[in-house]
């Protein structure tokens, strides 16, 4: 049985994802699910940049404004509900177009994750290893059990080192071959030819687009914005304080900063996001970059028309 496919737009933020995917929805008669792990929620628009209604209403989107901002969401939530979407666009003889700048979602939804609870346990033992013998010391446990982890793995971030530790001790099997089997499970059940396409632009150019999409999201009201949802969830919302865009503001209205302190910050804070979004999606040898917009519509038409879609 020939696999359905499925295609993915994904990359770093202000890279014209949207409109690329928008555009070739429009050729290859497709429908949209959004991977932004902030459009999910409602009311979040200036400051997370959604589609306008113009682009939503022109070819039908999904997962975006689904979630109050005070509900958690997954991305283990995020691969069923787009599974479901998927199975649905296919129904009507359309193409899925998976876009967004959400790695965890994306990989959740190709390769599926590790479900491993955590154990408080063993979690608090290796904490307290790390506060008594340091990085290195668990950094090297961690090699001796598990090589092909300890390789790469972010060596310098204690919390995914410990993670990796938790999982081998909990469930006696390595991170590296947990992760194999979850890919193979996930694979083997999908069904889905998954084409992933990946937008990006030199750093000097995305940098001033970054900058230029802050400038308009001050112009089209993200401190109005921000008022509102502070006046329906309070300041202290866990969504808006782990939010560019809206920490920083609510920062200024508490007079930490000012508010041209603010806009700096959000413009800074944004570039750093897309520097580990590129290094995230380059780790990822499936994806096939374009550094236009014309030039990736165009090359994403060109691989597609070879899957057979068109």
């Amino acid at each position: 049985m020939k696999m359905k496919n499925v295609i993915v737009i994904a990359g770093p933020t202000a890279t014209g994802k949207t409109e690329v995917a928008i555009k070739l929805a429009k050729k290859i008669n497709g429908e949209i699910i959004s991977a932004d792990s902030r459009q999910i929620y409602k009311y979040l628009d200036i400051g997370t940049n959604k589609p306008a209604k113009k682009q939503l209403s022109s070819v039908k989107h999904y997962l975006i404004d689904i979630i109050e901002p005070t509900e958690n969401f997954t991305a283990g939530d995020f691969a069923k509900l787009a599974n479901k979407k998927i199975k649905e666009i296919l129904s009507k003889g359309k193409t899925p177009i998976v876009t967004g700048g959400t790695g965890l979602y994306i990989k959740a939804l190709i390769d599926g994750l590790i479900e491993v609870p955590k154990n408080p346990t063993v979690r608090n033992k290796l904490n307290n290893y790390y506060e008594k013998f340091g990085l290195e010391y668990l950094y090297k446990k961690l090699y001796k059990l598990d090589r092909e982890t300890a390789k790469t793995i972010d060596r310098n971030n204690p919390r995914r080192v410990i993670r990796a530790l938790e999982i081998y001790y909990s469930t006696g099997k390595k991170f590296s071959v947990l992760k194999k089997e979850s890919a193979d499970n996930r694979n083997l059940g999908s069904g889905y030819n998954f084409l992933i396409f990946g937008l990006n632009n030199p750093r000097t150019n995305l940098y001033k687009n970054i900058n230029r999409r802050v400038d308009k999201m001050i112009r089209t009201g993200l401190f109005k914005e921000v008022r509102k949802l502070i006046k329906k969830y309070s300041s202290q919302n866990d969504i808006l304080q782990k939010t560019i865009g809206y920490k920083e503001i609510i920062d200024s209205m508490n007079n930490k900063t000012t508010r041209l302190e603010a806009i700096n910050l959000i413009k800074q804070n944004t570039r750093n996001y897309a520097k580990r979004q590129i290094t995230w999606f380059k780790k990822d040898k499936r994806i096939l970059w374009g550094n236009t917009m014309n030039n990736s519509l165009k090359n994403i038409l060109n691989s597609i028309r070879k899957s057979g879609i068109i």
